[in-house]
C-alpha cells in the first residue's frame, strides 16, 4: 500500500500538521503530514527512513475563504521582546574591535553588565523585536553565547531577500553570508525546529552550511526541508565568518 493511501481519509485541514508513527519504518512520532495549498506533504524524520513525498489534494471552499481572509496575518501572537536595562546602544573598544574584525554592518547593542556584543532578533517585515543573543567579548570563563529571550525556536535573519538563504549556526556567520550577497539565517545553535519551517518555504533555495562538527545535523535539516523547499548541504572547510565575501560566495556556489 502506498504511504499516501494510509492517510487519505484523515481529516487534515489547510495549514494543519498531523504527527504520528511512520507507516514505513514504524518510527514512533517521527512522521508528519501537512496540508499546504491543497497539497499533502509527508516526511519521516527518522535517520535512514527516506519516507517522504507530496500529493495533490483539494482545498475546500471554507479553506479557501479562510486562507484569503487571513492572508498576511500572524497566526500566533508573539509579544514584543524588551531588552534588559543593561543592554544598550553604546560603543566600547572591545565592541568596536569585534565589529571591525568581522566587518559587521548590522544593528548592535552592548551588554555593559556582562560585556557582550548583542544581536537583536527582529521580524524584519515589521521591525518588531522578538529576542536577542549576545556573544562574550571577554576572555573570562563564561558562556560564549547567551540568549536573552525564552523563545528557543527563533532564528536570526539578515534580510528579506528570498532568493538564496544560507542556514548557519550563529549571527556572525549569518552576517558573513549577508556581506557575500546572500540572506544569512542563524539557527542560534545546530537545531532546526519544525515550527520554523514555515519561515523558509518561500525561499527559492536554502543552503545548509553548518560547522564541520555538525555535518550530520546539517544532513538531517536538509531532510526536514526537502519536502517544502529546494535545499542542499555544503561541507565547510571552516566557519564562514573567517572568510572574505568572495570566498564565501565560492563556497556556497560550489
Amino acid at each position: 500500500m502506498k504511504t499516501s493511501q494510509t492517510f487519505e481519509n484523515l481529516n487534515i485541514v489547510e495549514g494543519e500538521t498531523e504527527r504520528t508513527n511512520c507507516p514505513s519504518c514504524g518510527g514512533r512520532n517521527t512522521f508528519t503530514i501537512t496540508k499546504k495549498l491543497g497539497d499533502l506533504v509527508w516526511n519521516c524524520y527518522k535517520a535512514g527512513c527516506g519516507n517522504s513525498g507530496r500529493k495533490r489534494s483539494t482545498m475546500t471552499s471554507s479553506e479557501i475563504r479562510h486562507r484569503l481572509n487571513n492572508r498576511g496575518k500572524e497566526s500566533v501572537y508573539v509579544p514584543e521582546f524588551v531588552m534588559p536595562e543593561h543592554v544598550v546602544k553604546l560603543e566600547s573598544v572591545l565592541l568596536n574591535n569585534y565589529i571591525d574584525v568581522y566587518s559587521l554592518q548590522c544593528e548592535m547593542y552592548l551588554d555593559v553588565q556582562e560585556n557582550r556584543a548583542v544581536f537583536p532578533i527582529k521580524d524584519l517585515e515589521t521591525d518588531k523585536l522578538l529576542g536577542a543573543v549576545g556573544r562574550s567579548l571577554s576572555g573570562q570563563k563564561t558562556m560564549k553565547w547567551k540568549r536573552y529571550d525564552k523563545a528557543k525556536d527563533l532564528m536570526y535573519f539578515t534580510s528579506l531577500n528570498k532568493d538564496l538563504g544560507v542556514l548557519v549556526e550563529d549571527c556572525v556567520s549569518a552576517e558573513a553570508c549577508q556581506n557575500a550577497g546572500f540572506t544569512g539565517i542563524a539557527l542560534l545553535g545546530t537545531t532546526m525546529h519544525e515550527t520554523r519551517i514555515k519561515d523558509l518555504i518561500n525561499f527559492k533555495e536554502i543552503v545548509v552550511a553548518l560547522d564541520k562538527d555538525a555535518n550530520a545535523k546539517g544532513i538531517k535539516i536538509k531532510k526536514m526541508l526537502d519536502p517544502y523547499v529546494n535545499c542542499r548541504v555544503v561541507l565547510l572547510p571552516d566557519d564562514l565568518k573567517y572568510f572574505s565575501p568572495a570566498v564565501v560566495q565560492a563556497i556556497i556556489h560550489s
